[in-house]
């Protein structure tokens, strides 16, 4: 039995089940998808249900999990009466300006029965979670911790949930000495272009960044925490560049070059 790790999905099915073949998953295997299963990518809600359906693969909310599982009501009103959904100000940001449109349109084209076991799968995933490997402890959290919360002594049970989704952490955000934490939320490469579809492992190797920017046309990345071992798949998406010339110069990059 090995446990692997992989984030920031975002509707990349094809590049998901890639992955499984590679890394030879099976049953007696597991798996933690780290947020961000949603969004943006062309088969958010297939995915979603193929996670759902094997007991050993298991999904921590990211924060488009956590529109889809604020708006799954709603999506079902809709089918029912399209005149009843009040389009709030979120509700527009997750559909026009964080990709939850193609997800919504696919959810629409379910059925009621599977639209229904969507919404209580979502109500019951998890914000953290502590993993035991080998005797080396885990933390998977999608954001990470912001600046007021990075302490030893912080519960995460009492850290709000808009922090631990939201928040833009540091390469070596980990205030928490006993464990290793993985994140995802932040394209690798947005930390620095020579991380630019690659895994990201802190100097101290106690935080470790595995959104390797699937859908921003990089790589899917996993990792398998009984030895360590990455593995990636290259994305079928377009390269976005992604770079602006004030972020290549804080780099030390000269732009276009």
């Amino acid at each position: 039995m090995s446990v692997y790790v992989m984030s920031d999905l975002h509707g990349c099915k094809d590049e998901f089940d890639q992955m499984l073949k590679i890394i030879d998953f099976t049953e007696y295997d597991e798996l933690w998808i780290d947020g961000d299963v949603c969004d943006r990518g062309r088969h958010s809600i297939a995915l979603l249900q193929e996670i759902m359906h094997h007991d050993n693969m298991h999904m921590i909310f990211g924060n488009h999990d956590v529109w889809l599982a604020r708006y799954t009501q709603e999506l079902i009103d809709a089918k029912k009466d399209s005149a009843s959904v009040d389009m709030t100000n979120d509700l527009l940001c997750w559909l026009h300006y964080n990709g939850g449109y193609r997800t919504a349109d696919e959810f629409m084209d379910l059925s009621f029965p599977e639209c229904y076991d969507i919404k209580l799968y979502l109500e019951d995933r998890l914000l953290y979670k502590y993993l035991d490997v080998h005797g080396r402890k885990f933390l998977l959290l999608h954001a990470g911790l912001s600046e007021e919360y990075m302490h030893p002594d912080t519960r995460l049970s009492e850290v709000p949930a808009q922090i631990l989704v939201w928040t833009h952490a540091e390469i070596d955000a980990n205030p928490f000495p006993d464990c290793t934490m993985i994140l995802g939320h932040v394209p690798t490469f947005m930390y620095h272009p020579k991380y630019d579809g690659k895994i990201i492992h802190s100097d101290d190797n106690r935080t470790i960044h595995i959104d390797c920017g699937c859908v921003y046309g990089r790589t899917l990345g996993c990792l398998r925490l009984d030895d360590m071992k990455e593995f990636y798949v290259p994305s079928s998406y377009p390269y976005l560049q992604y770079y602006p010339d004030s972020y290549l110069k804080e780099c030390g990059i000269e732009p276009h070059a």
